[in-house]
């Protein structure tokens, strides 16, 4: 987001409250980093996507079909559940909605 804009809600990069927010059954609203589009600075454009779990090593962030970032069971021997989610959303520059 460039220094002009501003939003009208919070947005936050604290992955650990949203990781526990979305163990809790929670489908949260977040921003990420398109990874296929940029503006002519070269600037990633942003989406708004969902983040959710749905169980065990499966988490998504993700819009219409679009992945900007998950955990998959496949991936458990790479460390942790919480580890892994807090690098996919580093990866893509999460910014969640944050209701508080």
């Amino acid at each position: 987001m460039n220094q002009s804009e501003k939003p009208l809600y919070n947005l936050s990069k604290d992955y650990e409250k949203l990781y526990q927010l979305i163990c809790d059954g929670h489908r949260v609203a977040a921003w990420a980093d398109s990874y296929s589009m940029g503006d002519p600075e070269g600037n990633h454009c942003r989406d708004i996507c969902e983040v959710r779990r749905i169980g065990d090593y499966e988490i998504m962030i993700s819009c219409r079909g679009t992945s900007y970032g998950y955990v998959w069971p496949f991936m458990k021997n790479e460390g942790p559940e919480k580890s892994l989610f807090v690098r996919a959303c580093r990866a893509c520059e999460l910014e969640w909605v944050d209701p508080t």
